[in-house]
């Protein structure tokens, strides 16, 4: 069972959480507060496997509260709940080290699968917020890499640069970008030859004299499954059933 931490500013909507999530049989709510500094002044035998955040905090103060929490509890998985909904915030929050980010007015079902998606090692995000976060994403792709040009990078390049860099293999790199393993291979020679590396130790080494490093959300995103929308390894994919 998973120990589940609320920390919600309206005590109307926190307590209606508890009584919603105290049904559920994989999720027992171990703590509620209204305020983030009740949650560090707790003596915690094992921290919560995942704490339900609030983000209506003044200035920059909910960001803060992430990165605390991921710098005392690495493990602890932290799903945004909040009424916030811009590009800024959405990309503030996931920088920090959030997981998943779901607006206040969802349903009960999707607010249990995000839970459970997260808790499963996967990155969350509901359906209103996908335009926010592919246009970061476009934003990213078409942002000129000053370091890149200096090594004649192409953007492909160092895409899949940074997922080699954070330890994906040559099959997890081709099914993120939707491309063959042939044209990883393809793309990793090409790298080699660029960089003049011989093993991936040596590329990696350049590479990071390159500043080209992993990016933190080399991982799945998992979208309402009525969206049948994921957006993977900053590759977007659209998946119909």
């Amino acid at each position: 069972m998973y120990k589940i931490a609320i920390i919600e500013s309206e005590s109307i909507i926190r307590e209606g959480l508890c009584a919603l999530l105290s049904k559920e049989s994989d999720f027992t709510v171990d703590f509620q507060a209204s305020a983030p500094a009740a949650l560090f002044r707790q003596a915690w035998i094992s921290p919560p496997n995942l704490i339900l955040l609030d983000m209506m905090m003044p200035k920059n103060y909910g960001i803060d509260v992430i990165k605390e929490i991921k710098r005392r509890w690495q493990a602890t998985k932290i799903l945004i709940f909040t009424l916030k909904d811009t590009e800024e915030n959405i990309c503030d929050a996931f920088r920090a080290g959030a997981d998943g980010y779901i607006l206040k007015g969802t349903t009960l079902p999707q607010l249990i699968e995000a839970m459970k998606n997260i808790l499963a090692g996967q990155y969350y995000v509901c359906p209103d917020i996908l335009p926010q976060i592919i246009n970061s994403y476009l934003k990213l792709e078409n942002t000129p890499q000053e370091n890149n040009s200096n090594w004649n990078l192409t953007g492909r390049e160092s895409q899949l640069l940074k997922l080699i860099a954070a330890g994906y293999k040559n099959k997890e790199i081709a099914d993120s970008l939707c491309i063959s393993v042939k044209t990883v291979e393809t793309h990793r020679a090409t790298l080699m030859k660029k960089f003049n590396a011989h093993n991936v130790a040596t590329l990696l080494s350049v590479a990071k004299q390159a500043s080209v490093n992993p990016c933190r959300l080399c991982k799945t995103f998992v979208v309402d499954t009525s969206s049948n929308f994921l957006v993977r390894n900053h590759g977007l994919s659209q998946e119909r059933g």
